[in-house]
């Protein structure tokens, strides 16, 4: 009797000591392979030489194309929020569900690229080689779509293998933000943004924005900028931090009389007490009723005013939303969206329209959010 009971403590404490050293050993690993890409230039695959032209109409797109995972039936494993009843609800997957998925949003991701007849196109969360996409480089596949497109990719993530959740681990990842321009970039770089000191800055993305340097016809320089801000930020502390480097970057673009165009995912409520529209916390964008999931803040203040420098303005649409939650799966009405990508724009900039692109008839035979859980933001503009 007694002679089992101590094999059986000897067996659970080498089973112990195995998970704690296993522990130690992957967050050594993790530990060891982590660092920060830093601010750098940027390789510009270099296709056109045409210069932008004052007077001239062109079209820039924001698009979020979520590694190619996010069908209409696809929820996400961080992604949180509450039913109708207040009830907390948590989406599931961590990566793709299938190879053919990935293929397939990503071919309909490049193709309403294309319908939109952009000059300008920015794409984020685009994986080069990630566990969670198949290894599909979406980058490649989109240089070769548009082959007279100058093209730079600037990485903003890049993992150790993530072995959670361990139902659908995560893997190893490396992605960023993708910039297409029809005109001359003279220079391109990469500015990081500030992240999380804790163990959570491991499972998040090396926060960034890219910028192309374009020469117009007038001797200025035109910003073609591609920004993916933090989300899943307790307090607003990070974000607030990362406003603060792009107002620096902005002020200097002021002082050399620039012209400026930020796009990209802004991670938060770009319409909520925006001065353009009437939406507040009573009045809320898309008839919202729901408590908003945690992650989301609000741009705007409740004095109407945003965090930007002068001579920059927020320009967003309201026609539909570019965001849905991913604690459930897409169902108009139920699923909670938002307005979180659009544009900072200089004030020397025409803007003469905008508005969000629906995407059609995606997997569950619904519009909306047919390749991403991002639809796409589309901005008209002349330069002053």
């Amino acid at each position: 009797m007694k002679k089992g009971l101590k094999i059986a403590i000897i067996a659970v404490s080498s089973v112990i000591g195995a998970v704690v050293l296993g522990a130690g050993a992957f967050v050594g690993y993790v530990l060891l392979s982590y660092n920060r890409i830093g601010d750098t230039a940027l390789e510009v695959d270099a296709n056109s030489t045409a210069k932008m032209q004052v007077g001239t109409a062109y079209k820039a797109m924001s698009y979020n194309i979520g590694f190619g995972a996010y069908s209409q039936d696809y929820t996400f494993f961080m992604d949180t929020g509450y039913d109708e009843n207040g009830e907390p609800t948590c989406g599931h997957w961590s990566t793709a569900r299938s190879k053919e998925e990935v293929e397939f949003n990503t071919a309909g991701a490049i193709q309403t690229a294309k319908d939109s007849g952009a000059d300008f196109i920015c794409f984020q969360e685009v994986d080069t080689k990630s566990t969670r996409s198949y290894k599909i480089n979406q980058d490649t596949l989109i240089s070769e779509a548009f082959p007279a497109m100058n093209h730079i990719h600037c990485p903003n993530f890049h993992t150790a293998f993530l072995p959670y959740p361990l139902y659908d681990m995560h893997g190893s990842v490396h992605a960023g933000l993708t910039t297409l321009s029809k005109f001359e970039v003279e220079e391109a770089g990469r500015k990081e943004y500030t992240v999380a000191t804790d163990f959570s800055k491991f499972f998040d993305l090396d926060r960034c924005f890219s910028y192309m340097k374009i020469p117009t016809s007038n001797n200025k320089y035109f910003y073609m900028v591609n920004s993916h801000m933090s989300a899943y930020d307790e307090g607003g502390t990070i974000r607030s931090a990362q406003v603060a480097e792009m107002n620096a970057f902005l002020q200097e673009r002021k002082t050399a009389g620039d012209y400026v165009i930020v796009a990209g995912d802004f991670n938060h409520d770009l319409l909520t007490n925006n001065p353009a529209f009437a939406y507040d916390s009573t009045h809320r964008p898309f008839g919202e009723t729901k408590k908003s999931p945690d992650w989301v803040s609000f741009y705007f203040d409740e004095n109407k005013q945003s965090p930007l420098i002068d001579g920059y303005h927020v320009v967003a649409s309201d026609n539909y939303p570019t965001c849905r939650n991913n604690d459930i799966e897409w169902i108009p009405g139920k699923t909670f969206t938002c307005v979180v990508d659009g544009f900072i724009v200089s004030d020397n900039i025409t803007v003469l329209s905008h508005q969000n692109i629906q995407t059609k008839n995606g997997k569950k035979g619904l519009d909306g959010f047919t390749f991403a859980d991002h639809d796409p933001a589309l901005i008209e503009f002349g330069l002053s």
